[in-house]
């Protein structure tokens, strides 16, 4: 906006930023001459105005106070320091930040304020104890930084009444506030005349009522929460995850009732304000697996409500949700042997170095015939070795010709079952930079031949199927295979569909030696039995 002086020819350029409807802010030329002829537009007057010129602040004195929640929301302990007073921080168990929402609260206003509680600490002596209680005036973002603007509700000196805080969207543990009704001050946290570090608390404590299964006690990994880390306790679900704002979240399941598979949980929120009431449907943990479903949350403390089945979302396409070891123990794959196979995806298996360079120089073999390798061919079959380009050849006497190269791709089996009359399989690789859990699809297509899609991650889609290779299905390739066992390669073949993830099995491989100590090993073991033999043919005579 352009503004004229009366009494002179100067000229005032005003640039108006609308932050809430209780706050604006402004940037404000100096006085502008203009030369003879010249007419006072906005690109004439306003050329001297640029973006880094000072913010003004200005309040509706006649505040209308918005909710909290979008500026700050939760129960939080914090320290504190005055940048201008002392040097050291107040740290102080009991120093408490409370801005909690009242759900359905007939007293709108309570939902409009918030308040911080300081308390005095012995080693600084600027410090205080007291309350002061915000009545929110709204909030607003410049790039990553959160700005939002309170009003003191016992204050009535308007330098003192109004003020400005200031948090990072990437670092929302700090938090920053102006010490005069200005927030131009506030040029980032660290920086800011008073300066808070924040721990979120939960303000009420919940006694548990029955007992998690024993075998769920660990650290998980939850693949359906972004990879968040769970740890897991006889009455506790802890559940923490790194979302692209903020440090962290974390919510905390209590367990209140259990009916079978079906266990009532209270929910203390990531804000810590209010619980809520969610009930987890368990499957019996195989493996490095447990797998879950979810009710959606209630207020209402009630098993026969919260956990009816009508509450679990999904409908027709409902599947498990996965928890994983977050260090897990290698089982015997359910596909094993050596297989060729062809690949067709958007990532598909490329060939690499593991490790980034070889230990030695490889020898040059002529190689005939080359093809892409997946083996499971240790001894307790617990690894997968893929290898993209593999070297068939053999010498006269059947035995490879390449034998220094290593694999590829090395993944450990941690878990598999079938579900929907699919079978899934997911592996462990350290070394997969975007995760390091992988979900398959398998399927037995003949009896030499099995089909294979894997993941994008370390779930699988209910559209993914065994033939699933690109992201709309979300796989990332999908495997052919055929098995090719050769004389020397000792690479029996295996296959489990997953009916039964519970049954223990174990690859054992024994080695039958014929000669002389065979035959004698064969006449130690037949004489116990025709001693038997007799011995019941005697009973019974």
């Amino acid at each position: 906006m352009v503004f004229k002086e009366d009494t002179s020819s100067c000229y005032h350029c005003v640039k108006f930023y609308v932050r809430t409807v209780n706050i604006l802010e402004k940037v404000e030329s100096g006085c502008i001459n203009l030369r003879q002829n010249e007419l006072p537009t906005l690109e004439n007057v306003c050329r001297s105005v640029t973006p880094d010129m000072q913010l003004i602040t200005l309040f509706l004195e006649n505040f209308v106070p918005v909710n909290c929640r979008s500026g700050l929301e939760g129960v939080w302990q914090f320290a504190y320091q005055d940048r201008y007073r002392n040097t050291g921080e107040c740290d102080h168990p009991n120093a408490m930040i409370e801005s909690c929402q009242t759900a359905g609260s007939q007293f709108l206003i309570s939902n409009q304020k918030f308040t911080i509680n300081y308390r005095k600490c012995e080693t600084i002596k600027e410090s205080f104890d007291g309350s002061v209680e915000y009545s929110c005036l709204g909030d607003w973002f410049v790039g990553k930084n959160h700005f939002f603007a309170v009003a003191n509700t016992k204050e009535s000196r308007k330098d003192e009444k109004y003020r400005c805080f200031l948090k990072n969207r990437d670092d929302d543990l700090y938090m920053g506030q102006s010490d005069t009704p200005e927030c131009n001050k506030l040029k980032s946290v660290e920086q800011s005349p008073v300066r808070f570090r924040l721990t979120p608390v939960k303000n009420e404590i919940v006694v548990p009522g029955c007992n998690l299964p024993q075998n769920f006690t660990g650290d998980w990994i939850n693949t359906a929460n972004i990879d968040a880390d769970v740890v897991i306790n006889q009455t506790h679900i802890i559940e923490t995850w790194h979302p692209d704002v903020g440090r962290y979240r974390q919510t905390i399941y209590v367990c209140r009732e259990q009916r079978g598979t079906r266990f009532l949980m209270t929910r203390q929120n990531v804000d810590g304000c209010q619980k809520d009431f969610i009930c987890f449907d368990f499957v019996p943990r195989h493996h490095n697996i447990i797998r879950y479903r979810k009710s959606v949350a209630l207020s209402i403390d009630d098993f026969s409500t919260v956990c009816s089945w009508a509450r679990f979302p999904g409908r027709a396409e409902w599947r498990y949700d996965l928890l994983l070891t977050k260090d897990p123990v290698p089982i015997r794959c359910p596909v094993a042997g050596k297989f060729k196979f062809d690949q067709k995806g958007d990532i598909p298996f490329e060939t690499r170095i593991l490790g980034g360079i070889t230990e030695s120089p490889r020898p040059d073999v002529y190689c005939k015939q080359n093809i892409s390798d997946f083996s499971v061919c240790d001894t307790e079959q617990k690894e997968i070795a893929i290898k993209e380009n593999y070297c068939l050849s053999v010498d006269y006497k059947g035995r490879p010709v390449d034998i220094y190269s290593d694999p590829d791709y090395k993944l450990k089996c941690i878990g598999f079952w079938k579900e929907n009359f699919r079978s899934y399989l997911i592996t462990y690789d350290e070394l997969d930079a975007f995760s390091k859990y992988r979900c398959w699809v398998y399927q037995r297509a003949d009896l030499t031949k099995v089909l294979l899609s894997q993941a994008l991650g370390p779930f699988c889609s209910v559209r993914q199927e065994v033939t699933s290779w690109n992201y709309t299905e979300g796989a990332a390739v999908a495997l052919k295979m055929e098995e090719y066992e050769r004389e020397r390669d000792q690479c029996p073949m295996n296959f489990d569909d997953g009916t039964n993830p519970w049954s223990t099995q174990e690859a054992y491989i024994q080695v039958f030696r014929f000669g002389r100590s065979g035959a004698s090993k064969l006449f130690t073991f037949s004489i116990p039995l025709v001693i038997i033999w007799k011995l019941f043919a005697f009973a019974a005579y």
